[in-house]
């Protein structure tokens, strides 16, 4: 069922030639071209347009009125059969735009779908499988199966009875003044779309809706089409491409891995028909662009979702790097917060680019994801961009391209690790032996075809020569799908929270859209990224490799716990409301843990000094327990694993550390009791771990934390 402004519609009756496909047009010309041969006289454009909607019968008798009972029709209309399927079979169908939009959406909406149309059936199936739209309908109903053609409804009243609905449960689609009569007749919600006649009051009258093409009642039906809810992990792509390009400016885990599936859930309805991606990585660029897909690795479902569309560019590349931001409609800025200074001048350039191949009256808005990972990232981005602008254009001019387009923050919801170069060229060399071997094998073996039902002698010879065929020139492709490329590692987590900036964001499927973006953005900062850093840290000291293997540790178990419980502590008291964000995330977070065997400790650990700032994700969480009272042994535990992985992995020296240390202290809003307690505690763990007095084993959290010596300090 379905709601569209006052109508509850169950199913959906569509006309073909003129309605579905652009093929009026195609027939005026077969026909003319066939009375030509037949007759000696091109049947006229008023005969023509006159036969719009007719069934054979009722188009034979008018040509028998105007050119003589002796008019050869049935030879006419079979050389115009004739003559229209070799164009269609060269060429395809012409499909309406918007045709298959619309298709999708009425069918994920719960409708029953038929074709009733006064073409013969013989023709109705080729065209609908030659269009890839045959799969939409439920029900069939054709010209040479009713008594009486339209205007008549006979054909609409079947095809509603067949879906087991009442007429005027059904929207009943049409294009000409004999279609909508016999519609309009049969008591169906009427929908009339203009297509070379012009239509006439009496038409518009017997419309309840008239649109001017297929777009502008996907436009409408969009409005009422439902929100689609989160889709499951395994749930597929949609079928339908919509007319949008979007690009991922930096094709790593988190584009790769994460922006590429939720870009290509879309809506649900329609996925976006090209997914333009940059990198440098030209091992990455040239396989996927070879395979034509790429895969993500669910471990812990054994799941490899396919990713296609996917157009791998080179990021050093200004032109195809331009030709991205002109072009699309949406694009994720992916990059570490490193790359970001080198990387601005490019978006900015992209920026300028677009700026400059669009009308200045006339930009279309851009929409821009801010994907880094941090706190502030999108004044970050924009105060870089900026910057880089005003060394291409005038500051009035930078200003008006920065305001044009929706910037908007996001929160990151899963952990994606990218396959190695080394990991990468080696899945090549095996895929690359299997495709060797398979041309290698005997192509007389059959491919043997179970029968559905009894067939003559005669087709099962062609059965067997149409498989043979196919056989011969599939197989190779098919071998290949089989062979995809897996370059991601990742979690199970689809949510990603987005800054609610910009319409186009509105149905996206996988995003929740917040408009105070900074409260998500503070529970990812230390809930997941300061705890995950720790982690880390602490599971490497233990000298494991991997964040899933170390969860196997019971250390590492029991000190994730307590730290997820001091973080989550002074959270719920900063922000009250946020409770059920806090809760979903910490489960989140400690499930994608225990399955996160590709995820290197190395790779969550790296750049410690960034992450132990005084308002980065670790020290922000124990200034805000410390000074409300809270407790906070296990984050100053990961304060203190922090500096000693940089001792063990990095080999920096204890006084730099130390003087590191104390810069954060300085501009931590603490009293200076607190800040001489962390740094008589910090810096005395170091040392005694220095001089080989205390040991990793040392560093238990006990049920109960003591506050001894920051007291007695």
């Amino acid at each position: 069922m379905f709601k569209f402004k006052n109508d509850i519609v169950h199913g959906a009756l569509f006309d073909m030639d003129g309605t579905m496909f652009d093929t009026e047009r195609l027939r005026f010309q077969t026909l003319k071209q066939a009375s030509k041969e037949l007759i000696g006289v091109e049947f006229s454009d008023a005969y023509l347009m006159a036969c719009l909607g007719l069934s054979a019968r009722s188009a034979e008798a008018l040509a028998q009125k105007q050119y003589g009972q002796e008019v050869p029709y049935a030879e006419i209309r079979k050389r115009a059969d004739e003559l229209e399927l070799e164009t269609v079979r060269q060429y395809g169908v012409p499909i309406k735009k918007g045709l298959v939009q619309v298709l999708e959406r009425l069918r994920k909406a719960g409708l029953r779908m038929a074709v009733a149309t006064s073409s013969r059936r013989a023709i109705a199936e080729e065209y609908l499988i030659n269009a890839n739209v045959y799969k939409f309908f439920d029900v069939l109903v054709c010209g040479d199966e009713v008594e009486k053609g339209k205007p008549h409804p006979e054909i609409f009243l079947s095809a509603a009875q067949k879906l087991n609905l009442e007429p005027a449960q059904c929207f009943m689609f049409e294009d000409s003044e004999n279609g909508i009569r016999s519609a309009y007749d049969a008591g169906g919600i009427c929908v009339l779309f203009k297509d070379i006649k012009e239509p006439n009051a009496s038409m518009l009258a017997h419309a309840n809706y008239y649109f001017e093409n297929m777009y502008d009642y996907l436009t409408e039906l969009d409005i009422y089409s439902s929100h689609l809810e989160m889709p499951n992990l395994q749930e597929s792509f949609p079928q339908t491409l919509n007319q949008l390009t979007v690009g991922i400016h930096g094709f790593g885990a988190i584009g790769g891995g994460y922006i590429a599936q939720i870009l290509s859930h879309w809506d649900g309805y329609t996925r976006p028909k090209k997914i333009y991606a940059s990198t440098r990585n030209s091992l990455y660029r040239s396989a996927v662009n070879a395979f034509g897909a790429y895969c993500i690795r669910y471990g812990q479902v054994s799941y490899d979702e396919r990713i296609e569309n996917m157009h791998i560019i080179d990021a050093e590349d200004l032109q195809q790097m331009h030709a991205m931001y002109v072009e699309s409609s949406l694009i994720a800025i992916c990059l570490a917060e490193n790359a970001l200074a080198s990387e601005a001048a490019t978006i900015a350039q992209g920026l300028y680019a677009r700026y400059l191949a669009q009308d200045e009256q006339v930009q279309t808005p851009l929409t821009l994801l801010i994907i880094l990972n941090k706190i502030g990232a999108k004044q970050l981005v924009l105060e870089q961009v900026r910057k880089a602008l005003v060394e291409l254009t005038d500051h009035a001019v930078a200003d008006f391209i920065l305001e044009q387009h929706y910037f908007c923050d996001t929160v990151v919801n899963r952990m994606v690790s990218k396959l190695s170069d080394k990991n990468l060229y080696r899945q090549l060399c095996i895929k690359y032996n299997i495709f060797k071997q398979y041309q290698l094998d005997d192509e007389s073996n059959q491919i043997e075809v179970e029968d559905v039902s009894k067939l003559s002698a005669e087709q099962e010879r062609r059965a067997s020569e149409y498989v043979e065929d196919l056989r011969q020139n599939f197989q190779p492709s098919h071998i290949l799908q089989h062979m995809d490329l897996i370059l991601f590692n990742a979690e199970m987590d689809m949510p990603i929270y987005v800054e609610n900036k910009s319409p186009l964001l509105s149905k996206m499927r996988q995003m929740i859209l917040v408009d105070q973006i900074s409260d998500i953005q503070l529970i990812k900062n230390r809930l997941w990224n300061g705890v995950h850093a720790m982690t880390a840290w602490y599971a490497s000291l233990l000298g494991h490799q991997t964040i899933g293997v170390a969860m196997g540790d019971p250390r590492v178990q029991y000190y994730v716990e307590k730290l997820l419980a001091e973080v989550m502590q002074g959270l719920a008291h900063y922000l009250p409301k946020r409770k059920n964000d806090l809760t979903r995330l910490a489960r989140s977070f400690d499930q994608s843990c225990q399955y996160a065997y590709k995820d290197p400790c190395s790779r969550v650990g790296r750049d410690p000094l960034r992450k132990l700032s005084a308002f980065e994700r670790v020290f922000s969480s124990v200034v805000y327990n410390v000074s409300h009272g809270f407790s906070f042994e296990a984050l100053l535990s990961g304060a203190i694993f922090g500096y000693l992985y940089l001792m063990e992995e990095e080999e920096q020296p204890i006084d730099v550390l130390l003087g590191h240390l104390k810069q954060q202290l300085q501009q931590m809003n603490l009293s200076k009791a607190h800040k001489k307690a962390l740094y008589y505690v910090i810096q005395k763990r170091l040392n005694e771990y220095q001089n080989g007095e205390l040991g990793m084993e040392d560093f238990m959290i006990p049920d109960q934390p003591q506050n001894t010596e920051m007291s007695c300090a």
